[in-house]
């Protein structure tokens, strides 16, 4: 019996043996986190150069005894034919090996977007350390490897800065969407076209990477979020801006706040409204061969100045204002459905919407639907409520 029991603890204690730590574990302090990834096509050789930003914990801790010279962030690049064998080439460069488990954003170079980026997103959605909500980005009039050199003020990695970038925008401007591996991969496999926003950097890349020029009340460079990028069949094809690309957020229901400036009277954008609210419906139906598109607008804001000489007392006043925003929501949303027609490109998700409702009659169109979209109409309807204007009711002047 005796023996029964001692064999039994020497097999638990054999067992336990396999359970004092796992098995793949990697020390923190032989990693080198990576925050951001960014991807060019190189034209001469079709290869990609793939980025890699690599935070410098001892430069961006905040302890009194973290280091002040070194910047916050190191830049690798490397070309290779995929991105995991640039991720396994960068070796010969690092001292540690790459962790992604932290990226936060991926840039995609203007020339890698034109060529196609569908291969570049494969790794994403099998690698189980890059995470699918990594927010994307196309860089505009330069390549993906010069945004990741530039420093940022007031955050000290850049990647994590970019993304706040394009969350902010995207919440109060509403002219850019902010747009995840995820939402990207979702929209190539869906066979339609799409949007994403754009990065644009102002200024010198040898400028921006310099931790001295941050230290000036403005930055000589600075990174900005600029328009939308146009992907039709997986590739860039244009790029749309102010009214346009506001226009498109409105008929993707993605409005989170936005700015109008409307007219009052003889007065031109002499009322700030700042829209809080704001819902779209869509119905696509097929008449006489050809689809008509019925956008349903509502949208609400409060009045946050104003120029003009208003009494905002009157509630005929309030409405001549509400007319004047949904005249200006009107006015973009055509100019958005139109420039997307002129590119043969259905970036609203309205085949969606049709496929839904009516399989049998989108299957009959389903091969020349971007032809029989650019032919077709819009039919748009927007209920716009000024709902506060503050507590003056008549705008400030100066006594005569």
């Amino acid at each position: 019996m005796k023996t029964k029991r001692l064999s039994v603890l020497i097999l638990f204690a054999v067992l336990s043996l396999n359970l004092a730590g796992c098995w793949n574990s990697r020390e923190l302090n032989e990693l080198a986190i990576v925050s951001g990834i960014g991807v060019d096509r190189v034209m001469d050789t079709g290869e990609l150069r793939v980025t890699f930003q690599v935070v410098n914990p001892s430069a961006t801790a905040t302890t009194q005894g973290a280091s002040t010279s070194q910047s916050p962030i190191s830049i690798y690049s490397v070309n290779d034919r995929t991105v995991f064998g640039a991720l396994r080439r960068a070796s010969k460069q690092t001292t540690r090996q790459l962790f992604f488990a932290h990226a936060q954003l991926l840039v995609i170079g203007e020339s890698l977007a034109e060529s196609g980026m569908n291969d570049v997103l494969d790794i994403f959605e099998r690698s189980h350390e890059l995470r699918l909500n990594t927010t994307v980005l196309v860089s505009r009039g330069t390549d993906a490897e010069s945004i990741m050199k530039v420093l940022l003020p007031q955050e000290s990695v850049p990647s994590i800065g970019l993304g706040k970038k394009a969350e902010n925008t995207s919440k109060v401007w509403g002219e850019t969407p902010q747009v995840s591996v995820f939402e990207t991969v979702k929209e190539i496999t869906g066979g339609g076209g799409f949007t994403i926003s754009g990065v644009r950097m102002r200024g010198n890349v040898e400028e921006g990477q310099k931790k001295a020029s941050l230290e000036q009340t403005k930055a000589e460079t600075s990174i900005l979020i600029s328009g939308q990028a146009v992907f039709k069949k997986g590739k860039l094809e244009n790029w749309i801006d102010g009214p346009e690309a506001r226009g498109t957020q409105w008929i993707l229901d993605k409005i989170v706040e936005t700015n109008m400036n409307i007219d009052s009277g003889d007065q031109a954008k002499a009322v700030a409204v700042n829209v809080v609210y704001s819902n779209t419906k869509i119905k696509v139906e097929m008449r006489d061969g050809l689809p008509v598109f019925q956008v349903y607008i509502s949208e609400e804001g409060n009045l946050n100045e104003t120029e003009s000489a208003v009494d905002l007392s009157k509630n005929q006043e309030i409405k001549k204002l509400e007319t004047e925003m949904e005249k200006l929501t009107k006015k973009e949303v055509r100019e958005a459905f139109q420039a997307a027609q002129r590119l043969e490109c259905d970036y609203f998700n309205f085949a969606n919407e049709f496929k839904r409702v009516n399989p049998a009659e989108w299957k009959k169109v389903e091969k020349d639907w971007n032809q029989i979209f650019a032919k077709g109409t819009l039919d748009v309807q927007v209920q716009a409520y000024i709902r506060a204007t503050g507590m003056r009711l008549t705008p400030l002047k100066a006594p005569e």
